[in-house]
């Protein structure tokens, strides 16, 4: 008997083709040097800048453009739109192709008016944060400002977009003034350069009109350079100790009640003392003088079991803070944990297997791993694990396990990089 094949019933191979041509390219917006699009492969949208035609026979336009995809196209974090290739298009010419944000820009949310205060907190956070991880590359964006944030349709997270006038000291040339109006910092605009010093002020504007209640840093940012923050980093750690202000103000207001608490009953005991003096040596008017230190030791008694109610609610509330604060250390280490094991795992049972020869099958293994990363930061945050937390602080485990990974990531990739690609040189 020959045994019969199994296989897919009415489909031929050519209709389940998917081919890797860019299709479905529509023009979205036109300005004065660059054209930008979006098309589709593989199934999914793509963003495609390129240069308009009367500029792409330009070779410094050419290697601008270049320029900008070499610089984008190294950095990976979930909060900056990932660059893919560079690369012919049919009818746009050369262009840099880029993940296609679902969602709407920072600028037209804030026109709608469509961000709660603890959202534009948090976004800003988030904006800062990965101007952060810019600045530890030694990359300077140059054109920070609210049109170049998108704010994801499903999470709200933010992604910094657009890199055409980013810069670093890696290049000598195109190295003139650049930015927008309003965001661009007076140094720059006058020496042009890559320094972190250009993105603070423009990120102390973008505070100015998102979050008001920093404003005395966001004062700081666009004043003088030398009492601006040097970079991202810096002004990151300005912000949370703005924010831990109200903690240390509420324990300093504790203690001042129960020091004022303590003294008061001091200066009761004081008036009794002289109140039994005095009763010593007024015989004849004994009887009532005892009635008047009777009075007297039952309001202290009463105040001294409102200070000692008080010190144990005290205790009770510092201890309290201090289990809270663990709490928050300990789903920090679990998170960085769950990073750490996933990273291990893929290590060991993915890349380790991969050769030179597989190198699509890395590229989707490697999108996997990232997609991974991103879902366990985010379902980690909302689990069992950190249901005790507030949501400011869920968020910031999640930041934190993005950013731990974010970190981590590069030391992997080189590693897996050089077995995959044997000719692979950081450097180059």
């Amino acid at each position: 008997m020959i045994e019969a094949e199994s296989g897919y019933i009415g489909e031929a191979e050519s209709s389940c083709y998917v081919g890797s041509a860019m299709s479905d390219v529509e023009i979205i917006r036109v300005s004065s040097s660059n054209i930008i699009a979006r098309g589709r492969r593989y199934g999914r949208y793509w963003l495609l800048k390129g240069l308009r035609e009367e500029l792409q026979g330009s070779t410094l336009m050419r290697r601008r453009l270049m320029k900008e995809f070499e610089i984008h196209s190294r950095l990976l974090n979930p909060a900056v739109a990932q660059a893919v290739a560079l690369e012919e298009i049919e009818g746009l010419g050369l262009c840099i192709v880029e993940e296609w944000i679902e969602g709407k820009t920072l600028a037209e949310l804030i026109r709608e008016d469509a961000l709660s205060k603890p959202d534009r907190r948090r976004l800003m956070r988030e904006i800062i944060k990965v101007t952060a991880y810019l600045h530890g590359k030694g990359v300077v964006h140059r054109d920070l400002k609210p049109s170049n944030i998108m704010v994801r349709e499903a999470g709200g997270e933010a992604v910094l977009i657009d890199f055409g006038l980013a810069d670093t000291d890696d290049y000598a040339e195109i190295k003139q003034p650049a930015g927008t109006e309003g965001f661009i910092s007076p140094e720059q605009r006058l020496s042009g350069g890559a320094e972190t010093s250009d993105d603070v002020y423009s990120l102390g504007v973008i505070m100015l009109e998102l979050c008001r209640e920093y404003g005395s840093i966001a004062r700081k940012c666009i004043g003088s350079v030398e009492r601006r923050p040097k970079d991202a980093g810096s002004l990151l750690k300005a912000l949370d100790n703005h924010d831990r202000k109200p903690k240390k103000i509420a324990v300093s207001v504790i203690s001042l009640f129960i020091t004022t608490l303590v003294l008061f009953a001091a200066i009761h005991l004081k008036t009794l003392s002289e109140a039994s003096e005095f009763s010593e040596k007024q015989v004849a008017n004994i009887t009532e003088e005892n009635n008047n230190n009777a009075r007297l030791v039952a309001e202290l008694s009463d105040s001294l079991n409102i200070v000692s109610d008080r010190m144990k609610k005290a205790e009770k509330e510092l201890q309290s803070i201090e289990e809270y604060n663990q709490s928050v250390e300990n789903a920090f280490k679990e998170g960085q944990r769950q990073i750490d094991n996933t990273l291990d795992r893929y290590d060991r049972y993915v890349f380790s297997r991969f050769t030179p020869e597989d190198h699509e099958d890395y590229a989707k293994a490697w999108s996997r791993m990232n997609d991974e990363l991103f879902q366990i930061a985010d379902s980690f945050s909302k689990s069992t694990q950190t249901s005790g937390l507030t949501p400011n602080d869920r968020e910031k485990v999640r930041l934190d396990m993005v950013q731990y990974y974010t970190v981590k990531l590069p030391k992997y990739q080189e590693k897996w990089t050089k077995r995959i690609f044997p000719t692979y040189h950081q450097n180059s």
